[in-house]
């Protein structure tokens, strides 16, 4: 990490009410988001990716469409293939027709041209009127998040932003605010020559603009001035109203988490207006590496993106970072890709390090973007990571060391002069809590027999962790299947190579998904299922591998793999546990990140309260520790991990729990480190229940 771009990160941690609002609003949209998703049915949702993606496989074609629907309607088209040429256009017709001042309607794509800066340098007057946007105007600014661009100022802020700026004292309360610019910006509209305006979608058969407001400044936009111009991306195009409302509909559920927006403003050259007559009419549709990128199979996907900003709700880092560090234009998550597409993989790259590859963006995503997947590309296409990242994917040998020689890697994680020769050497920080080793291997553990059945109904994948570190956890997956009357065999693998694609080592990634791929497809004929314990094991085996090769027998095992807990689920032998202490308690289910794209219901909650305990769940999303990005040094990970890491803390002791069920390994030391509570392996209760105990005892923790 660059002094710069850690010194920006350091700014960010360093502001701590910025970041406990962030945190907190953007936990807030998320929930309500996700249960406005929940409530819509999969349905529209299906119609939506639909849609959007027979607007990525057919681009050229619905433009050529869409220019002859404005031209035969009276108005003026202009392609522009650059973000230069979008805004000179503009420019230059401000300047023909003696315009001097301009109002606007939010635009992430004139921030993409950079149309303010270019129109203030020739002498016209531009007036956001978006409040979120007239905040950041006024304070200099760019936006920090899509739909809410002033959710890093405070209200104290804004006050005395207002003094500063306009003149005027506010009481820094929302509806003296909100009165005061509702009467300030009125003076704009009046004065206003021309308006502005972006586009949520654009109807090729028509030629209609559709914008989604909920403050009614875009209406005013568009009905006041004498002349209108709407700028849009060439991906913001649907081919028919039937799409068009396939989006709408579901656009503000994910956005806000409401059925509808305040306002839905269609307009168009002349009569088209659904609203009023406007006298002149432009429509700018901007390609600027679009038309390329729907071509490119790992960021022809982004181009679906309805921006709804799901994505920058849910991402662990930019909760803690905020879109001034985590973005350029684009902010965020989807923010990587796009920056890609518009301003290339190198200036993209400079974001894309923020990314922790936790899979909750493309959980969340309406559109079915895989988001982590194309960060993961650009990452691989500027270069891949730095020399500490590519020793960080040796993080299964380390484990191997560490099964042989346990006691001297248990004393060099305890030592302090260790730990800072670690750190300095791998730059794994010196303040992470990190695993014990228990000594030997599981397949050491079961024997050969276990690697040389050719015929059984379950192959078990243990991943690195209960393969080397922790023994039991495989130990007891093996016993629990084979209680339920399942053969069980245990080929010896790979580790599932997350680290590789976290960190954009995609050419290791594919060795190491290759030959776990010819690992297990000659052993899952008819109907043989692959378990894994390790949820990000089952999402690579699931979701990575055929992105990542391409090929039938990846497909053949990402259909087959199956995350443990999904399993068991259909097992009516499973019933309610002994009482004990385990059981007296409540426990608090961490549902990890990757097992949210697998295991979406929730399955092992499910167990815990059918097996008798009293199981809690509070969706706060990812635990922040991210794998090995967690473990790393400083600014380029722990200091995040633990801002995220603390924060779910609160959460989780405000329940009174006092234990933590989770299926991920990684997510159980930062859960351990920052709570103080046992944690411990889902598998451990379901054992319990079975009356299954694994031979040497069990740890007590994980």
């Amino acid at each position: 990490m660059s002094s710069m771009n850690k010194s920006k990160v350091l700014q960010a941690l360093g502001k701590r009410w910025e970041v406990e609002t962030r945190w907190r609003s953007m936990l807030t949209m998320s929930q309500k988001s996700r249960k406005g998703i929940e409530g819509l049915g999969a349905g529209y949702l299906s119609r939506l990716v639909e849609s959007r993606q027979k607007t990525v496989d057919n681009l050229e074609r619905l433009v050529a469409l869409t220019v002859e629907s404005v031209r035969r309607a009276g108005g003026q088209v202009y392609v522009a293939e650059t973000a230069e040429d979008a805004r000179s256009y503009i420019a230059e017709l401000a300047k023909r027709r003696g315009v001097g001042y301009v109002i606007k309607s939010k635009s992430m794509t004139t921030e993409e041209i950079e149309l303010n800066s270019l129109l203030l340098s020739q002498g016209i007057e531009v007036v956001e009127t978006d409040l979120g946007e007239r905040l950041v105007q006024l304070a200099g600014q760019r936006p920090s998040h899509i739909i809410a661009p002033a959710v890093h100022l405070s209200r104290e802020e804004i006050a005395r932003l207002v003094k500063e700026k306009r003149g005027a004292t506010v009481p820094p309360r929302p509806e003296a605010i909100t009165r005061f610019f509702r009467t300030d910006l009125w003076t704009s509209f009046q004065q206003a020559e021309m308006g502005i305006t972006g586009a949520n979608l654009v109807v090729a058969e028509t030629g209609h603009v559709v914008l989604v407001t909920n403050e009614g400044n875009g209406r005013l936009v568009t009905t006041m001035p004498r002349i209108l111009v709407s700028v849009a991306g060439v991906e913001k195009i649907v081919e028919s109203w039937e799409e068009a409302f396939n989006v709408l509909r579901v656009l503000p559920v994910a956005a806000v988490g409401r059925d509808a927006t305040s306002y839905i403003t269609v307009i168009g050259p002349g009569s088209m207006s659904r609203h009023a007559s406007v006298p002149e009419y432009h429509l700018v549709l901007l390609n600027n590496g679009r038309l390329a990128a729907s071509r490119d199979p790992w960021l022809r996907e982004a181009l679906r993106c309805i921006r709804c900003a799901a994505c920058l709700d849910v991402c662990p880092t930019f909760r803690i970072l905020g879109g001034h560090v985590f973005g350029e234009i684009y902010t965020g998550p989807m923010g990587v890709p796009w920056t890609a597409i518009t301003e290339g993989v190198e200036e993209a790259s400079k974001i894309a390090k923020y990314c922790v590859s936790c899979s909750l963006c493309h959980h969340a995503c309406p559109a079915e973007i895989d988001i982590p997947m194309a960060i993961s590309w650009v990452k691989h296409a500027s270069g891949g990571g730095t020399m500490r990242e590519r020793m960080l994917t040796m993080y299964e040998l380390y484990a191997r060391l560490g099964a042989h020689l346990p006691g001297l890697f248990n004393w060099l994680q305890g030592s302090r002069f260790s730990r800072r020769v670690f750190e300095n050497l791998l730059g794994i920080d010196r303040h992470r809590l990190m695993h014990r080793f228990r000594g030997g291997s599981l397949y050491k553990v079961l024997g050969e027999e276990y690697q040389r059945k050719r015929s059984a109904d379950i192959v078990y994948f243990p991943d690195t962790y209960a393969a080397y570190i922790d023994w039991s956890i495989g130990l007891l997956t093996v016993r629990v299947l084979e209680a339920l009357g399942y053969s069980v065999a245990v080929p010896k693998t790979h580790g599932s190579g997350m680290p590789s694609i976290q960190y954009g080592f995609l050419t290791k990634a594919k060795k190491i998904a290759a030959a776990n791929v010819e690992r297990l497809k000659d052993l899952i004929k008819d109907g043989v299922k692959v378990v894994c314990t390790e949820p990000t094991a089952a999402y690579c085996l699931r979701e990575a591998y055929p992105k990542i090769l391409g090929t039938p027998a990846s497909q053949k095992v990402a259909e087959s793999t199956h995350e443990l807990t999904s399993l068991l689920a259909g097992e009516a032998q499973i019933q309610p546990i002994k009482q004990n202490q385990s059981s007296q308690a409540k426990v608090l289910y961490h549902h990890p990140c990757h097992a949210r794209l697998i295991s979406p219901q929730r399955p092992s909650e499910k167990l815990l309260e059918r097996i008798g305990l009293s199981a809690v769940y509070i969706d706060y999303g990812c635990c922040g520790i991210a794998g090995t990005w967690g473990m790393r040094k400083g600014a380029e990970g722990f200091l995040i991990s633990a801002e995220i890491g603390r924060r779910v803390a609160e959460l989780i002791l405000e329940t009174g729990c006092k234990e933590i069920a989770t299926e991920s390994s990684v997510c159980a030391q930062q859960l351990r480190q920052f709570t103080g509570l046992k944690v411990r392996h889902t598998i451990r209760y379901i054992a319990e229940s079975l009356g299954v105990q694994e031979q040497p005892p069990r740890l007590l923790n994980f």
